[in-house]
């Protein structure tokens, strides 16, 4: 494809920001802003693809998640918790973003059904694995209590609609 020379004009601090901005595959100021306005313009168009709206939420978190892996490292800490949550939310993400782009805006009733159904299954996925740290009264958190902490509502709960069923 030929591509067409442009000049920018940047803030000093928007120049920095651009010199240490990481972005896999990109190492020169021009291979950056390809890249930001490669990720502008499937914001704009939508993500019909579940794999590349998956990779790009990845991306997205890769450095904030390498921080809290280090952080962990060197308090000798780690949360099963965090840990899910983090494993779930960019493909919960990607789902929520890819499913919105493809709905038929024509009514499409049934795809709006499948929707909420493959997000209850998710959301019950994350609560599934959530309550099973709380087995024991200790899990492999930060704070070992904080489940068990919070169950005793959600048991709560679970014992009010047992009962009104």
């Amino acid at each position: 494809m030929k591509t067409v020379p442009m000049s920018v004009r940047v803030t000093p601090d928007d120049a920095e920001f651009i010199a240490r901005l990481r972005v896999e595959g990109a190492t020169t100021p021009s291979d950056k802003i390809r890249s930001l306005l490669a990720a502008a313009r499937r914001r704009q168009q939508g993500y019909g693809d579940y794999a590349e709206c998956l990779a790009m939420v990845q991306e997205t978190l890769a450095e904030p998640l390498a921080r809290l892996r280090q952080a962990e490292r060197r308090e000798h800490v780690h949360s099963e918790l965090v840990q899910s949550v983090s494993e779930w939310m960019p493909e919960a993400h990607a789902f929520l973003l890819t499913s919105l782009s493809n709905i038929d805006e024509n009514g499409g009733q049934e795809a709006l059904v499948e929707l909420e159904e493959e997000l209850v299954d998710r959301v019950f996925r994350l609560l599934e694995t959530t309550l099973r740290m709380g087995v024991t009264r200790e899990c492999r958190g930060y704070d070992p209590e904080i489940v068990s902490r919070h169950l005793e509502r959600i048991l709560d709960l679970a014992e009010v609609i047992r009962a009104t069923r």
